[in-house]
């Protein structure tokens, strides 16, 4: 055919397949229309497959021949399996997509998980050749077992809510069996993890990999279809044990004498860590985890940040965080007194495992000022998250959270002021960009919200009327905070509360020295002229 004719041709099957779909369910409600439909186009089916071979045309026709049964197509449905077996190792979604419809639409999901798993059991590296030949009899034609495909056909099959249910369909058996398989790769992850040199029989570091969060995302699935048990809530939290053993010793700075293998282990074990950690948030996002497993989450992530290189984990630990808070925002007051108790306890771990992060944040901002920079940049999308949801907490634990941001700020810009040789060096900041690295970012992301801001000032006149803050520069450092909220416009009533705390006690340090230029003088007169700018709102 011409290519003007190819183009006329498949639009016209184009035409008729979403024809078919938006009677699709009329169709079935019908049988007597439904069987003449499908008895039509069986009848002509293989002469198009044979005429139009262009793939403009194979697309079309392979979504028809999905809304036929096979029996209806059987020159073609006999080929689909034999096709998805031969595809090339690199295909591209296009090529392969329709044929996973077309098996799933005619109830034969089974037989790609079969392939599946067969293709991901046949290229772990093996203890010997018994298990080999026994499951080389499974497949027909020999074809070199293809990791990579087999997990593109798992990833297509686990995007689309249709292929997905026929999948979930099969029971429990086939899918244990592909979870098990997917669990065994972990063992490839490690020696690409641990060796010193590449073994180019073994598969591939990226194939490991997805193997490995594939794991993790096809057990969530099994544990939401479960009807009782927590069986695939222990695999992930065995997991978890793994990163902690195996994974963890390994996010350790290389030494410069170490070769290059040295500096390959450090950013894989990151990689590895983050991406469980990302699975373990998708599982606290649709509700599966329970307190048990959120307590073992959060016994890893306090590992991962008491490892050498755990900082570099930050912006995954984060949203652990946020799940785990999110979960507990009570509904109401009349939760059970032993629940209450769970949950100050698991609050309690999330407050302190974000103090710790602020720490190694300011710790990384101290010694590597720019790649600091670059990880609290990488840190801003889920500290603002996190932070929105502690400020729909009033009370302790979670309460500290405000706590935590407050003193690193106030902490940071006491050290400016005391740094402070000359009287000229003494000014009040406007912006965010005129503060310290550190409050920078956490001002930042505080002004971002409104009710985070209300959250953060309601801290600031707490910590001012305990009278945690009391010296000068503290009180100064307040005042730098306060002034740069004021040039925001925003929270003026919780602005203007927070001044008449530090009012209360900026008084006490009035300075009486007659030299003009005495740094405590200026500072004094500094905050009082920016505080009276505050309360002249």
């Amino acid at each position: 055919m011409l290519g003007k004719d190819v183009a006329v041709v498949s639009g016209l099957l184009e035409v008729v397949v979403i024809l078919w779909r938006s009677v699709e369910k009329a169709l079935k409600q019908n049988e007597e229309a439904h069987k003449y439909t499908v008895a039509k186009f069986g009848n002509v089916m293989s002469k198009y497959f044979q005429t139009f071979e262009d793939e403009q045309c194979t697309v079309p026709l392979i979504q028809l021949a999905s809304f036929l049964p096979p029996a209806a197509v059987p020159t073609f449905s006999c080929g689909v399996l034999s096709r998805l077996r031969r595809m090339d190792p690199g295909a591209v979604p296009t090529q392969y997509s329709q044929l996973l419809d077309c098996l799933c639409s005619w109830g034969q999901a089974a037989d790609i998980l079969e392939l599946i798993t067969d293709w991901l059991t046949e290229a772990l590296p093996k203890q010997g050749d018994k298990a080999n030949s026994s499951r080389k009899v499974r497949i027909m034609e020999t074809v070199e077992a293809k990791p990579d495909l087999a997990l593109a056909y798992l990833d297509y099959l686990f995007s689309h809510t249709s292929t997905q249910e026929n999948v979930l369909a099969l029971g429990q058996r086939p899918l244990k069996q592909l979870h098990t398989v997917l669990g065994n790769w972990k063992s490839v992850l490690y020696t690409h993890l641990s060796s010193t040199t590449e073994d180019p029989n073994s598969p591939s570091l990226d194939t490991a990999l997805k193997a490995f969060v594939f794991h993790g995302r096809l057990g969530a699935h099994l544990q939401h279809n479960a009807s009782e048990g927590r069986d695939y809530l222990l695999s992930l939290e065995h997991m978890a044990a793994w990163v902690a053993e195996r994974v963890l010793p390994f996010l350790v700075k290389h030494s410069s004498d170490g070769g290059e293998d040295s500096g390959k282990s450090q950013p894989l074990a990151a990689e590895i860590t983050e991406s469980f950690l990302t699975v373990c948030r998708d599982v606290l996002l649709v509700g599966l985890g329970d307190e048990t497993f959120k307590g073992q989450i959060l016994h890893l992530c306090s590992l991962i940040l008491l490892s050498e290189t755990g900082y570099l984990c930050i912006p995954a630990v984060l949203p652990i965080l946020k799940e785990v808070a999110d979960s507990y925002v009570p509904d109401d007051n009349q939760a059970p007194e032993n629940q209450e108790d769970a949950t100050t306890v698991i609050l309690g771990v999330v407050a302190n495992i974000f103090q710790k992060i602020i720490e190694l944040l300011a710790r990384r901002l101290r010694k590597e000022p720019e790649d600091g920079k670059q990880l609290c940049q990488s840190a801003v999308p889920a500290l603002s998250d996190f932070l929105q949801v502690a400020q729909t907490w009033d009370r302790a634990p979670l309460s500290g959270v405000f706590s935590t941001v407050f003193a690193v700020i106030i902490v940071e810009n006491r050290h400016l002021l005391q740094k402070i040789t000359h009287p000229e060096g003494v000014m009040t900041p406007e912006s965010v960009e005129d503060m310290p690295p550190l409050s920078n970012i956490l001002l930042s992301v505080v002004l971002k919200s409104s009710s985070v801001s209300r959250a953060f000032l309601t801290e600031v006149s707490s910590s001012l009327d305990s009278e945690a803050i009391s010296s000068l520069t503290e009180l100064a450092a307040v005042l730098h905070i306060l002034s740069v909220i004021k040039h925001t416009g925003q929270s003026k009533a919780g602005l203007k509360s927070a001044a008449t705390s530090v009012q209360q006690q900026l008084y006490k340090h009035a300075v009486t020295s007659a030299d003009s230029r005495d740094i405590q003088r200026v500072i004094f007169e500094s905050s009082v002229k920016t505080l009276n700018e505050i309360l002249d709102l």
